[in-house]
């Protein structure tokens, strides 16, 4: 039996906007629909809905993807930045936050509507579902991977002579999986012959 859910959430995080950085803390209101009577999936589900606000977004700075320089000034600083395909407005945040939290939950839970207001925004509330428009999130991003990414990952090798190995972070890590799934990688040893051709 499928059973409707709301839940309220807040996200503290700063926005890139012309040239500045700024707080914000946003309030988010989520309206879900079960899709699988097992409670493990459900609380699973639920699990990744909040660690991804909470924990994985907490304290990133939401910028707009084409301010490169600004992106590797942020990252070089240690700082988390969340890219985005538009300037960081709270409507563009409750497309994303859509977007990905139905990403994250595999189809065993749905956001039905999402509503975002902040402290930037004048607590104006934005009301997003299926039925809106999703403009440059209808193209593939990692707002539609089930991963709990916040950015495109790549690794950068500005000097060409260090290569930094750098993997994604995965529901496992965070002890999110499914059941019965297995981690990536497996923890499968390869063991290969490399001795001298003779």
């Amino acid at each position: 039996m499928n059973v409707r859910l709301s839940t309220e959430l807040s996200l503290f995080a700063s926005i890139h906007w012309m040239g500045t950085v700024t707080n914000n803390l946003y309030s988010i209101g989520l309206g879900l629909m079960t899709n699988t009577e097992d409670n493990l999936d459900q609380n699973v589900s639920m699990g990744r809905i909040r660690t991804y606000i909470q924990d994985v977004l907490h304290s990133s700075i939401l910028i707009d993807q084409k301010s490169d320089d600004e992106i590797k000034q942020f990252n070089a600083m240690g700082f988390k930045t969340t890219t985005l395909p538009e300037h960081p407005f709270d409507q563009t945040v409750a497309i994303m936050l859509y977007c990905k939290l139905n990403a994250i939950c595999e189809g065993k839970m749905t956001v039905t509507d999402i509503t975002l207001s902040s402290t930037q925004g004048d607590n104006v509330r934005y009301h997003f579902d299926e039925e809106d428009a999703f403009g440059p999130f209808s193209e593939d991003g990692w707002w539609h991977e089930a991963d709990p990414s916040w950015c495109e990952h790549t690794a950068e090798n500005p000097s060409g002579k260090v290569l930094k190995m750098d993997r994604k972070l995965t529901w496992n890590d965070l002890g999110l999986s499914w059941d019965g799934e297995t981690p990536q990688g497996g923890g499968n040893v390869v063991v290969g012959d490399f001795g001298k051709k003779e």
